[in-house]
């Protein structure tokens, strides 16, 4: 399995990474830490946010020409979740753990200074594109605890991905990462999904793995409409009414209402209110 150090960004795709950055600092508190104008040789810039109590960052990347990856990822799917960035011990020895596995290491290695990075392509891991790096000079440090948005947001708990096989996807994820199956996965009759979480290997962040168990479930629906892949970024919030009303009073109506049965009670904001992710919104008991 490859030897993960740290989870350091989810990346999202958007038109305009300033405005989606400046919207997200809005809502979420995520603040901008910096922008990349430097990759616009390579079609695409963006800029990186800081995630309170959470020891990972967000980052936004935008197209700088017809032909980038990034403008055909918005013209085939449009804004939403792109990729996840993890810290690993030794690139050279991933890509060769790739290989062992029977995967590959989509673009071979490239450095751009900072970092010595490859990417493993959704089609070989369940539906996410996986970015492995290690850095090649020493990374800034950032205060985690600043932040909130008018949600109030204290932390993000989990990035959750959605495919055909639950079980099948578990599997993958401890083979190949090392992520750990949290206590027993479950069945959502009402909802029409499976569902796990997994821990991830020197990380706060979780993951969760959905899957529908039956053709009109959300879940499926949303497989059949982009493909697996990452569905929703899950985080907690010091009060969902609070949340709520903060989030009506700038325009945003909570997508499906304040829902208290079944789970903790939770809402969401949905993509097109979030340019692009849908992020659920949860508060502990």
């Amino acid at each position: 399995m490859l030897k993960i150090t740290h989870l350091d960004h989810i990346a999202m795709a958007a038109p305009s990474a300033p405005e989606q950055l400046k919207l997200l600092e809005k809502l979420l508190g995520f603040k901008p830490l910096y922008e990349f104008e430097g990759l616009r040789t390579a079609g695409f810039g963006g800029g990186t946010s800081q995630v309170k109590g959470t020891d990972i960052e967000f980052e936004v990347i935008d197209p700088n020409n017809p032909e980038s990856f990034v403008h055909r990822f918005l013209a085939e799917s449009g804004p939403g979740l792109h990729h996840i960035a993890i810290e690993v011990e030794d690139i050279d020895e991933t890509v060769a753990e790739l290989e062992r596995q029977g995967l590959h290491a989509f673009g071979g290695v490239i450095g751009d200074g900072q970092w010595r990075s490859t990417f493993i392509h959704p089609k070989e891991t369940g539906g996410i594109l996986w970015q492995p790096f290690v850095w090649s000079r020493e990374p800034r440090k950032f205060d985690r605890t600043a932040g909130g948005g008018i949600v109030g947001l204290k932390r993000v708990d989990h990035v959750s991905m959605a495919v055909p096989d639950r079980d099948r996807q578990v599997e993958f994820q401890q083979r190949v990462f090392g992520f750990e199956l949290e206590g027993e996965g479950w069945h959502n009759e009402y909802e029409g999904y499976f569902g796990a979480n997994m821990t991830i290997p020197n990380s706060q962040l979780r993951f969760e793995i959905i899957a529908p168990s039956r053709p009109d479930s959300f879940v499926q629906k949303f497989i059949d409409k982009r493909r697996p892949g990452m569905h929703h970024i899950c985080c907690e919030v010091e009060s969902v009414e609070a949340a709520a009303a903060a989030l009506r009073e700038h325009g945003i109506e909570p997508f499906g209402g304040i829902i208290d049965a079944g789970w903790k009670k939770h809402t969401f904001i949905h993509p097109k209110d979030s340019g692009g992710v849908l992020f659920q919104l949860f508060e502990e008991r």
